[in-house]
């Protein structure tokens, strides 16, 4: 909700949850990377990397939903005064891409989990669980829906790096050619710039 009163900068929470999830997406990608791209024994295969992808997703999910609950229940700093309507709708357009993407991605690879039966661990001995009413069906059921949502897991996971990309590069856009406060107001401790939004590209 973006009126007259929104703050000047993130809160505290959001910062939190905003880096913590950039950080767990990019470690899960970087995750899966290994154990897909690579085969044992090449220096970036590891051993741990598939169980961790697993337990690091399911995070991403608890994280994800947090970030989205606390989005839409807060006030958030608004869009600078200058920026067009049509860099406003891209802007919000990504940003709910984005939050569609942290659940999307994992929860498909929940599934597929799921129709294998194979829970991964969340923390020391305590495991996700399965779905149950997808761990219940036939073998037959399972291997057809495993056979649309494997590869759709990995289509959308790179489809979502993608928009994290393309959210990076409009960060480095507005910092370093409009040199705003957008990717100021998200980090803790550094001070806004007073004239910032005031300035054109």
């Amino acid at each position: 909700m973006t009126t007259a009163t929104a703050p000047a900068r993130y809160g505290p929470v959001a910062m939190g949850l905003h880096w913590t999830l950039a950080l767990l997406i990019v470690v899960d990608f970087a995750l899966a990377e290994s154990f897909s791209r690579f085969n044992p024994g090449d220096t970036l295969y590891f051993t741990w990397a598939y169980p961790a992808h697993m337990s690091v997703g399911m995070v991403v999910i608890i994280v994800g939903l947090g970030r989205i609950g606390w989005r839409v229940a807060h006030k958030y700093p608004r869009v600078s005064l200058d920026t067009s309507t049509v860099m406003r709708l891209l802007a919000r357009a990504a940003h709910w891409l984005l939050y569609a993407f942290t659940i999307v991605a994992p929860v498909s690879g929940w599934i597929v989990l799921s129709v294998r039966k194979s829970p991964p661990v969340l923390v020391g001995s305590l495991h996700w669980p399965n779905i149950a009413f997808l761990a219940d069906m036939t073998r037959a059921q399972r291997m057809a829906i495993y056979d649309v949502f494997f590869p759709g897991h990995i289509r959308w996971s790179y489809i979502g790096m993608g928009i994290v990309m393309l959210h990076v590069l409009a960060t480095f856009y507005h910092h370093y050619w409009r040199r705003d406060d957008v990717l100021r107001r998200m980090l803790p401790h550094v001070a806004l710039n007073p004239t910032a939004n005031a300035r054109r590209p």
